[in-house]
């Protein structure tokens, strides 16, 4: 009798488990399938504002977006990050230029972002002295090529000379380094008997390629800072391409 209801109880066991599994297969088989799909991947919203622009030694910012200066093919690759923002927005693009970037490389964003449709820029850079440390730039193309040939062109050389001439072309006047760098207080004394017989209110200013941007910011900064002030200049233009000191200057676009 008792092995008789131990083969019972092994019986119902199995019977047990076998039930057991054909209703986790009929689960399975009833279940609905299912299908693995890639995570959607999250698309940034253009910015409804133009955020400021930064440029260092390494790199230049848009708000988060950083692109490094040796990016390969980094003109297209920057215009293609500034399709991203609307730079026609805003009135003036803020622009911080560090001092010691080179001024071609400030030359080439200060375009890029006029290309793009900038207005104007008001470029933010530590200033030499008591300059201003911000001052609003206008491009070739908003002022026009039909200035009037007394407009005063300034520029800093290699050698960190400064010199000054007529964008008609002339003979540049030519200072030498000062202890800060150009020697512009001895600029504007002689720049300030000249003005006073020109009614252009643009300052045109550029430096050589290699020269800090410092300085070339300081230049302009100096005669916007002019005591006594220049009673007519009261647009900055900076220059596309470096000049020919004594060269007449065209403007382009």
């Amino acid at each position: 009798m008792l092995s008789f209801i131990k083969r019972t109880t092994v019986v119902a066991i199995l019977l047990a488990l076998t039930t057991g599994a054909c209703d986790e297969d009929k689960k399975e088989a009833t279940a609905p399938a299912t299908t693995a799909f890639a995570a959607p991947v999250a698309t940034e919203d253009a910015p409804k504002r133009m955020p400021e622009v930064s440029l260092h030694s390494a790199a230049v910012s848009i708000g988060l977006d950083e692109m490094s200066l040796t990016t390969p093919s980094f003109d297209q690759a920057f215009q293609t990050l500034l399709k991203k923002y609307p730079v026609d927005q805003p009135e003036q693009v803020i622009f911080t230029i560090d001092r010691k970037v080179k001024t071609s490389v400030a030359t080439k964003i200060v375009y890029a972002l006029i290309d793009a449709g900038a207005k104007s820029i008001e470029i933010r850079t530590r200033p030499r002295g008591e300059f201003p440390d911000k001052l609003v730039i206008s491009s070739e193309k908003s002022i026009g090529n039909g200035i009037p040939g007394c407009t005063y062109v300034g520029m800093v050389q290699s050698n960190l000379s400064a010199s000054f001439w007529k964008k008609q072309g002339g003979t540049a006047k030519r200072y030498s380094k000062g202890m800060a760098g150009p020697d512009l207080s001895a600029m504007h004394v002689v720049m300030h008997k000249e003005a006073k017989t020109c009614t252009s209110r643009v300052f045109l200013f550029s430096a050589s390629p290699d020269v800090d941007w410092g300085h070339c910011f300081d230049i302009a900064g100096s005669v916007k800072a002019a005591d006594p002030p220049y009673e007519n200049i009261n647009q900055f233009v900076l220059l596309r391409t470096d000049p020919v000191p004594g060269k007449p200057v065209e403007l382009g676009s």
